[in-house]
């Protein structure tokens, strides 16, 4: 199976089916759930303390935590004295169709060490093994603020496909350069 992003003529077309033993696989950190963080912020008035949050979202701390500082690590929310707090990128990105979404979210990823050094190991070797990702991870302390390194991957994945900045081939576990970089 392969996971890809693609974009035909001014549509952007995403597709993301990843199953692990014939189930869905959960990432802590994925792009329905940073969408509903930032309607129910919107919702909210712009401004939420994470308690209220996690009430209206029904999430345990462990869930929304990672949630919140991916969020504000790409600048979408700030978070203070916990209370969450929608940016002006937030507002714009609510705006934004998936295209827009996909490019802020690429170009936000860039800006992060771990994902800038895979890009360039790729850009050298043309594609990474499964493993070798894990170890450039490993070696920038983690990715999307997750518990494990496997965790850590499957996040990395599902943002680096969806920006359109990787390919991931899952049965040969290789990632290579997605379509913006092609």
């Amino acid at each position: 199976m392969r996971y890809t992003a693609f974009y035909l003529k001014d549509k952007f077309i995403y597709r993301w089916s990843y199953t692990k033993t014939g189930s869905m696989l959960e990432i802590p950190v994925s792009y329905s759930r940073l969408l509903g963080l930032l309607r129910l912020l919107r919702d909210l008035g712009g401004e939420a303390d994470v308690a209220k949050i996690s009430e209206e979202t029904d999430m345990h701390a462990d869930e929304i935590l990672p949630l919140l500082a991916f969020s504000e690590m790409i600048g979408l929310i700030s978070v203070d004295e916990g209370d969450a707090k929608l940016t002006e990128s937030g507002m714009n990105f609510l705006k934004q169709g998936h295209m827009g979404r996909a490019k802020y979210v690429r170009n936000k990823l860039m800006e992060l060490n771990v994902f800038s050094e895979i890009m360039n190991e790729l850009k050298k070797k043309g594609s990474l093994e499964k493993e070798d990702v894990i170890e450039i991870i490993a070696s920038k302390g983690g990715f999307c603020y997750c518990n494990n390194l496997e965790e850590a991957f499957n996040c990395l994945i599902h943002w680096g496909v969806y920006s359109g900045l990787i390919e991931y081939d899952r049965e040969e576990n290789l990632i290579r350069l997605g379509e913006v970089n092609t």
